[in-house]
């Protein structure tokens, strides 16, 4: 008799701790979020095998390989990749880094790197809310794939130092007024602004200054110009009116000199961004 409660404490007890499993395994699903998904991490930032590109593209003066593009339906013919778009992407990283040195001593900045080491890798996604708005991958697509990276609306461009990735508008291309692809000069912008966040750091310009996301920020706008470039960034709806080849009217109330500087929102610890107005 007294050999059998041990017995029967031991069955009892394996079927409290079931039921009691049972009830945290019920609770947690009902504690999922809505979407019935967990919490996105940083890594669900990055591309999945299925969307990187199946022959990454090498750009020689970034330095750097493009692992996916996603075209932009309504705005095909700017937003594929082709050489035309590619050389405009190159030719953009070679002004910028055969200037940032100088950009540097200009303001007397220092760094731990003649070089750069290892460079990000590029996704090219829509970013135009008001034809992506936050669908699955686009580049504002914070329910479910930057959250965790850039949690607020909407950017141009988002460089994640601790993923090592920039993710970046797609349409390195616009139509001129007589229907011809040119360069866009606001992707061109965007691509400057970004390239001074990921060489300030891949030179260790914040390892000797200590970092300050606000200084970041304001030396990447400060390249920006240095660089030739006083116009501010765009919204969804003036770059909407560029690419059908008008000429966007400031809203009253929010004029901005071609000097002005669009605060960026806040973001996750390691992301750097290009906001839209």
């Amino acid at each position: 008799m007294s050999r059998r409660y041990p017995h029967r404490w031991f069955f009892a007890s394996r079927t409290a701790r079931l039921l009691a499993c049972a009830t945290l395994a019920m609770v947690a699903f009902v504690a999922t979020p809505s979407a019935g998904r967990p919490p996105a991490t940083r890594f669900d930032a990055l591309p999945r095998p299925v969307e990187r590109l199946a022959q990454p593209i090498w750009l020689p003066h970034c330095h750097m390989r493009i692992v996916e593009w996603r075209t932009t339906v309504l705005l095909r013919s700017e937003t594929t990749p082709n050489d035309q778009a590619l050389a405009v992407i190159d030719d953009t990283c070679r002004d910028a880094f055969d200037r940032y040195g100088d950009f540097l001593r200009s303001r007397k900045l220092p760094r731990l790197h003649v070089q750069p080491d290892v460079l990000p890798a590029i996704s090219l996604l829509p970013g135009n809310t008001l034809l992506d708005g936050k669908t699955p991958r686009a580049l504002n697509d914070l329910p479910t794939r930057f959250e965790a990276v850039a949690p607020g609306c909407c950017y141009w461009g988002l460089y994640v130092d601790s993923l090592n990735h920039l993710f970046l508008r797609n349409d390195p291309l616009i139509k001129d007024a007589s229907g011809a692809l040119v360069a866009n000069p606001r992707f061109v912008r965007t691509l400057t602004h970004e390239i001074s966040h990921i060489l300030s750091s891949r030179l260790g310009v914040w390892d000797v200054l200590g970092y300050d996301r606000q200084h970041d920020e304001d030396l990447a706008e400060d390249f920006v110009a240095f660089m030739g470039m006083h116009f501010p960034a765009e919204s969804s709806a003036e770059d909407l009116a560029f690419h059908r080849g008008r000429t966007p009217r400031t809203p009253a109330g929010n004029e901005e000199t071609a000097s002005a500087k669009t605060a960026p929102p806040k973001t996750g610890e390691s992301a750097n961004t290009s906001p839209q107005r």
